[in-house]
């Protein structure tokens, strides 16, 4: 009688063990959507990341534009065609970006001051959310 009972809580606990075995499909979908949510967090932070290098090498650009334009009017070779640097032929546009030049002669006082103002501006917010702009004073020699 014994052995039979033990026969019997043995095919028992065999029994609980198959029914027990593996996981239970709530426990699989609650797994499948914490690891999407992580997954879609990821590829958030990754588009941001990578819309903030984009922003950022465009910025640099922009500013480099900047610079090259004032140093072009501080190595102008004559003080008295210095206007001739707003032309378009002196304004480069680099994917998305165009410089604008503007001069602007103050001769009042007896002094002859040249402002050189320059703005880089991007074709769409995208691609240069605010203009770079600097502006330089050259007085006649």
């Amino acid at each position: 009688m014994q052995n039979r009972q033990s026969h019997t809580s043995r095919e028992l606990s065999r029994r609980d063990a198959k029914s027990r075995a593996g996981f239970s499909l709530i426990e699989v979908l609650v797994a499948i959507t914490i690891m999407a949510g992580v997954v879609l967090t990821m590829a958030m932070n990754t588009t941001t990341s990578s819309r903030n290098v984009t922003s950022s090498g465009n910025r640099s650009r922009a500013q480099a534009m900047v610079d090259q334009q004032v140093s072009r009017a501080r190595s102008w070779p004559t003080y008295s065609t210095l206007g001739e640097l707003s032309q378009t032929k002196y304004n480069p546009s680099a994917s998305g970006l165009t410089t604008a030049t503007t001069i602007t002669v103050d001769s009042t006082s007896n002094r002859s001051i040249t402002t050189v103002a320059v703005t880089v501006t991007g074709s769409t917010t995208r691609v240069l959310a605010t203009p770079i702009k600097r502006a330089i004073s050259i007085a006649a020699p």
